[in-house]
């Protein structure tokens, strides 16, 4: 059985620049309320009376960790949010935030959340139940020239026991999403490779490459869906598998697994559920092994070795790390057990906690705004909430 490298985070992260956040904030010596500060430095410690910038981590709020510390404001509540699992902000259409329910396999798209001109609206791709079947998250890639705004998603199931499942490409484009291919049936997806069963977590890394969290195989493939074959066709000639460090992640049983990205260290980090743990993989490390057999012709399946995975958050703190998102080199993780939110730095050491006083099993996908505020799921109670940090 092959096993991967695992390292603690110092070994590596010590090694890499541009990565620590402990820099000194610009200060104004005069204040008495966060009233005398301005934009930039606009906290006052009171004492010694002086103007500071954000502390890393305080789209969590800067209080005491109590959910009274923040305003929690309800974006959508409506009975199409059929157990939201994940969301995002469409990056070529700002104010469309897109919602994935986890329940009946649709999204809920709305424009302008928030504010009094929002809209929402529910669609369903014809061929849902195997696109994009009981997703645990989903995250925008690219710009195709063809098709517009990109996503990638993946099903937490096994397609009825013959484990053909993975992750599949769709357009964000609203001409092209949940359409029907009349030549094939196949619905709007753009691509789909079939390597990985019960996924619980995908994350885009460059053009139609994305890694995504193999619960079956406890490892992280790497797909490269090629040149898409555009919508409802099934051409998977160009497609490449890359499986790293099998038999080394743990999840629980409907509960998702988030992944993300750092482009600057090529890190993938990993909420590791079932262990408490976030890890991160160096995604330049490794070689290429033996391939590995599939159900469908593909250009290639590869077994990587000598791969380096190491724990940035140790077990202890977080008992099931569900939503996970970078954002100004600051780590932020959500825990499914306690419906917890909380920021470490990139060598794991905490920053920063906020209680959300949400049942157990509440949290999962969260994802940062335009306006740089949290915005996240309420699976419990099918709503999308933000949190609101006070001043």
């Amino acid at each position: 059985m092959k096993t991967s490298r695992l390292l603690l985070p110092l070994l590596i992260l010590t090694a890499c620049k541009g990565t620590e956040t402990d820099t000194d904030p610009p200060v104004d010596p005069e204040c008495a309320t966060h009233a005398d500060c301005g934009e930039g430095t606009p906290f006052c410690e009171t004492d010694p009376g002086t103007c500071i910038a954000p502390p890393a981590g305080s789209e969590l709020g800067w209080g005491d960790g109590n959910a009274a510390s923040v305003t929690f404001t309800v974006i959508a509540q409506d009975a199409a949010l059929k157990e939201p699992i994940d969301l995002g902000f469409d990056p070529s259409v700002p104010n469309r935030l897109w919602i994935v329910n986890r329940q009946d396999d649709s999204v809920v798209i709305v424009t302008d959340p928030g504010t009094e001109g929002m809209t929402l609206e529910r669609r369903k791709d014809p061929a849902a139940a195997h696109f994009m079947a009981a997703p645990p998250a989903f995250e925008f890639g690219v710009v195709d020239p063809e098709y517009g705004q990109t996503f990638g998603i993946c099903g937490d199931g096994d397609n009825g026991g013959d484990n053909f499942m993975g992750p599949a490409l769709f357009s964000a484009d609203l001409e092209v999403f949940a359409s029907q291919n009349q030549q094939t049936g196949l619905g709007s997806h753009l691509d789909m490779l079939h390597s990985t069963t019960f996924c619980k977590g995908i994350a885009h890394v460059e053009g139609n490459i994305f890694f995504a969290f193999n619960s079956k195989k406890s490892s992280l493939d790497k797909y490269d869906f090629g040149d898409d074959h555009g919508p409802g066709f099934d051409d998977h000639s160009d497609g490449q598998v890359y499986r790293y460090v099998e038999d080394s992640l743990t999840s629980l049983d409907g509960v998702s697994s988030h992944l993300d990205y750092d482009p600057t260290t090529k890190f993938l980090y990993v909420a590791d559920t079932g262990t408490g743990r976030i890890l991160a993989l160096d995604t330049m490390s490794g070689t290429a092994g033996e391939t590995f057999s599939g159900l469908e012709d593909i250009a290639t399946r590869t077994e990587m070795v000598d791969e380096v995975l190491f724990e940035v958050v140790l077990p202890g703190t977080l008992q099931a790390p569900s939503g996970l998102e970078l954002h100004d080199g600051v780590i932020f993780v959500n825990d499914h057990a306690t419906s917890a939110f909380h920021a470490f730095d990139v060598f794991g050491n905490p920053l920063r906690s906020l209680q959300t006083d949400l049942p157990a099993g509440s949290l999962s996908g969260f994802t940062f705004g335009p306006d740089g505020k949290i915005y996240f799921v309420d699976v419990v109670g099918g709503r999308v909430l933000r949190i609101d940090p006070k001043i």
